[in-house]
């Protein structure tokens, strides 16, 4: 497989960093994560075998890097809300609807961070990022029926949420 361009690494940065600043919440941490995982796909690139995308592939190292990040700070969490979180705003909402669409984001957010890790992952992957069931078993390398029991287990936690929250946005 050859190598990737500069091209191609700028299409797929993005995505990642974006993956990774969901899963890291801080945006230092998700930029450090996402250079780790480039670096260590292209130091290895000659392992990638072309049965998935590039991005795919290189999802699943982020996904590692991010774990590797996890266990090194589990002491040090940033929990700070993130605005790409943040619902859109109309620029013609009165500043108390712009509020509480705020918290109600760092609400969801919240809910969202109470996820066990693999749950979290899973729910991220798939509804969040838009890969297929199949693509999220390829980068997290766990069966199908796997993933499937994790985006339910995050959509009924996530269902309470909404239930709480109904109406305050």
């Amino acid at each position: 497989m050859k190598r990737p361009t500069e091209e191609d690494i700028a299409a797929w940065y993005p995505s990642l960093f974006y993956s990774a600043l969901r899963l890291t919440r801080c945006p230092e941490d998700a930029a450090d994560v996402t250079q780790q995982a480039f670096l260590r796909g292209l130091e290895n690139w000659e392992q990638f075998d072309g049965r998935s995308k590039p991005v795919t592939w290189l999802f699943s190292i982020l996904l590692n890097c991010v774990r590797d990040w996890a266990r090194r700070n589990k002491h040090h969490r940033q929990a700070q809300p993130l605005d790409e979180w943040a619902m859109p705003r109309d620029l013609q909402d009165d500043p108390a609807a712009q509020v509480t669409r705020r918290e109600s984001a760092a609400a969801a957010l919240e809910a969202i961070g109470e996820l066990d890790a693999p749950v979290r992952a899973a729910f991220v992957v798939t509804v969040v990022d838009g890969y297929s069931y199949g693509e999220a078993a390829e980068i997290l390398d766990v069966p199908l029926g796997t993933i499937s029991s994790r985006v339910h287990q995050a959509r009924t936690h996530l269902a309470g949420f909404v239930r709480d929250h109904k109406g305050e946005a």
